[in-house]
């Protein structure tokens, strides 16, 4: 399944709300699961790691099955992230999303709420921490820019 899928299946989440494709990635980044590489001269791709590789989770694959970077070049070659269907629920038990919006639930407001996400899933996106705590996007980018403040 690719990212796309897994993002998009609500019923692989349980209750409450599912991640976006970009949040599904930096979790699967975070998690180990995924890693950004160089790919190329100016560009970089998501590549399964791997560890997840080894564990028999996912791979990384070019569905073209013809190009190679070497032969083709990077504008034929396209090789994206892929997670096996029958592994794919013990991807997501390892991502902790149902720990994440556990504990928010536990938190009164919504300040509290992204001030928790900050310090403690920071590599999750603007529109994510936004979304999960009830502010609004410009909160979270002016909250992370005083953190980064506050740190250096």
């Amino acid at each position: 399944m690719t990212i796309r899928e897994i993002a998009g299946r609500g019923d692989l989440w349980g209750e409450g709300p599912s991640p976006d494709k970009e949040t599904l990635y930096r979790l699967l980044e975070e998690n180990y699961c995924l890693e950004r590489a160089p790919f190329g001269r100016e560009q970089s791709r998501w590549f399964v790691t791997d560890k997840a590789v080894e564990g028999g989770y996912g791979q990384t694959v070019d569905p073209s099955n013809t190009h190679s970077f070497v032969l083709s070049g990077p504008k034929k070659a396209f090789p994206f992230p892929v997670f096996y269907e029958d592994k794919v629920r013990d991807v997501i038990w390892t991502l902790d999303w149902d720990a994440i919006l556990d504990h928010l639930g536990t938190l009164g407001t919504k300040k509290e709420r992204l001030a928790w996400l900050i310090a403690q899933h920071s590599y999750l996106p603007n529109k994510a921490m936004a979304h999960l705590s009830g502010r609004g996007i410009a909160t979270v980018e002016r909250r992370r820019r005083e953190e980064a403040q506050n740190d250096g």
